[in-house]
C-alpha cells in the first residue's frame, strides 16, 4: 500500500493540535478527524479503517487510555496501530500506554520530522504485518485444499495418463542408470520440474518411473532406507528451491506396480522460485509437457501472465 492510500486517523480535543498534524500529514496520507474518544471509535470500526492511528490521552469523558484499551479488545481494530500524541512525558505514563498496545509516543510540542518519521516507521511495520498476515492465510488454504492423498488406483490413473503439462516421470533420483554412478545431473533434473511446477500450475513429479510409465523403483538409487532418500530430497529442495517453498511440496514414498516410487506433488508458489545450484540461478517454467528455462528477459512477462488460479495438482486428463 502506497502511502497516498494509507488512511491516518487524529484523535484530538484541541482544535490547534488537529490543524497542525492534520498539515503535517496531509500530503502524504489520508487524514480523518475525531475530537473525542467516542467518534474515534466509531470512525475506527466503520469502513475503510484507519491504517494508524494518532491518539491524545487527556480528552474529556473517555481519555485515550480507555479508547487504546477498547481499540485493543475488539478484533476489528485490534491490528491497527496505535500512537499516543501527549504533553505527559513521565516513564509511568509511557509504560502504561504501552501495556495498553501502543506501539509509540509523540510528545507535545510536535516536530514535523519527528511525526512523519515515528507515522512512517509503524506504517511500514503494519503493512509488511498485514502482507504476511495475507501470505499466511494464502498458504494455509493451498495446503488445506492443495495435496491430494493419492490411493493406489489414482495413482496407477496418473501413470496411465502419460506425461503431460502437470505429470512428469524420473527414472531415477541421483543415480545414473548409464554409468551406474551417482550424478548430480539426476538431482538437478528432479528439482527443476518441481521448480517448474511452483511457477506454473503445480503438479506431480514421479521419480522410480521410466518414460513410458514402467515402474522401476528407488532402489537403484542406492539409499539406506527410505528415510534417508526423503532426508537427502527434503535438503535439495530446501537449498536449491528455498525453505520457504518447501511447504508447497508434498514428498512421499508410495506402491507402484510392486514398486517402491517417490511421489512429488508440487501447488503453485505466491512468488517466484529459482532454481539455484553451482553459482547459477534459473527461472523454470511447464511449456507442454517439458520443463524449459526462461531467459531474465521474459521472467517479469511471464509472472504478469501467469495463472493465478490454485487448486489440485494439474494431473488430471
Amino acid at each position: 500500500m502506497s502511502n497516498a492510500e494509507s488512511i491516518v486517523l487524529v484523535v484530538d480535543d484541541t482544535p490547534t493540535n488537529i490543524d497542525l498534524l492534520y498539515g503535517i500529514l496531509r500530503e502524504q496520507y489520508k487524514v480523518k478527524v475525531a475530537t473525542n474518544g467516542e467518534k474515534a471509535l466509531e470512525v475506527a470500526r466503520a469502513e475503510p479503517r484507519p491504517d494508524i492511528i494518532l491518539l491524545d490521552i487527556m480528552m474529556p469523558g473517555m481519555d485515550g487510555y480507555e479508547v487504546c484499551r477498547q481499540l485493543k479488545a475488539d478484533p476489528l481494530t485490534a491490528p491497527i496501530p496505535v500512537i499516543f500524541i501527549t504533553a505527559k512525558s513521565q516513564v509511568d505514563d509511557e509504560t502504561r500506554g504501552l501495556a495498553l498496545g501502543a506501539v509509540d509516543y509523540i510528545t507535545k510540542p510536535f516536530s514535523p520530522p519527528i511525526v512523519e518519521a515515528r507515522v512512517q516507521t509503524q506504517l511500514a511495520v503494519y503493512n509488511e504485518g498485514r502482507r504476511l498476515r495475507v501470505e499466511n492465510e494464502e498458504l494455509k488454504g493451498r495446503l488445506a485444499g492443495g495435496f491430494r492423498d493419492l490411493s493406489v488406483s489414482a495413482l496407477r490413473s496418473i501413470v496411465q495418463g502419460g506425461e503431460t503439462d502437470g505429470v512428469e516421470f524420473k527414472s531415477t533420483l541421483r543415480w545414473n542408470l548409464h554409468t551406474n554412478k551417482p550424478d548430480k545431473r539426476m538431482e538437478n533434473a528432479c528439482l527443476k520440474t518441481v521448480a517448474a511446477y511452483l511457477n506454473s500450475g503445480g503438479g506431480v513429479l514421479l521419480v522410480g518411473v521410466d518414460d513410458e510409465g514402467r515402474a522401476l523403483g528407488i532402489a537403484q538409487d542406492g539409499f539406506a532406507n527410505e528415510d534417508r532418500l526423503l532426508l537427502h530430497w527434503n535438503g535439495l529442495l530446501k537449498q536449491h528451491l528455498g525453505v520457504e517453498f518447501v511447504q508447497l511440496v508434498r514428498s512421499q514414498v508410495q506402491d507402484l506396480e510392486e514398486q517402491r516410487v517417490l511421489v512429488v506433488q508440487c501447488l503453485i508458489a505466491p512468488k517466484p522460485v529459482f532454481f539455484r545450484r553451482d553459482d547459477d540461478e534459473a527461472f523454470f517454467v511447464r511449456t507442454g509437457n517439458g520443463t524449459h528455462p526462461l531467459k531474465p528477459s521474459e521472467v517479469l512477462a511471464y509472472l504478469e501472465h501467469r495463472q493465478t488460479q490454485v487448486g489440485e495438482p494439474r494431473d488430471k486428463q
